[in-house]
């Protein structure tokens, strides 16, 4: 309706001479039609937008994959920390130099080889005299995010024999 009005205010301001053929622009015939171009812009703006939210949904899902896998990581480089606290406060001796790997047995943590395997996490436990009383425990958990990167997540903490009783330094 707008089109035909402006239609009709531009034939009043310029009227035809003799001679020359009056041509309706096509947006004044009011049909409902489309052009080929409208159609083509359409659809490629349509395929734009679908592209797009298809990549942020599988980038969102991937990303809380890796987020969930992090997690669990995170929380099995504790639970190795916490094994050894436990294994500490049985006998500070359990403690023995080297790389670890974690199994129970009757509810009781123990060493088992370098490295154990839960799912598809790698957990190993290194510990490191620091002086007769102290160790130096690291807790790396690796896994593989996807194709293209490895995960990793690593704890440090120390731990002392607190059964000893240690004088105060002297001055």
């Amino acid at each position: 309706m707008m089109f035909a009005r402006l239609h009709s205010h531009l034939k009043a301001r310029f009227p035809i001479r003799d001679g020359e053929v009056e041509q309706t622009p096509p947006f004044a015939k009011g049909g409902a039609g489309f052009t080929i171009v409208e159609v083509i812009l359409s659809a490629t703006l349509f395929a734009l937008i679908v592209t797009g939210l298809a990549g942020v949904l599988m980038y969102g899902q991937e990303s809380t994959a890796i987020g969930g896998q992090r997690f669990r990581a995170i929380m099995l480089a504790d639970e190795a920390l916490e094994a050894a606290r436990n294994m500490r406060d049985q006998d500070y001796a359990n403690l023995t130099d080297g790389p670890h790997g974690l199994s129970t047995l009757g509810n009781q943590w123990s060493f088992a080889g370098t490295s154990d395997l839960t799912g598809l996490f790698t957990r190993q436990l290194i510990i490191t005299t620091v002086d007769p009383n102290r160790k130096k425990l690291v807790a790396t958990v690796t896994w593989q995010e996807n194709l293209r990167r490895n995960g990793q997540a690593q704890f440090t903490t120390y731990l002392t024999n607190w059964r000893r009783i240690v004088p105060p330094p002297v001055p």
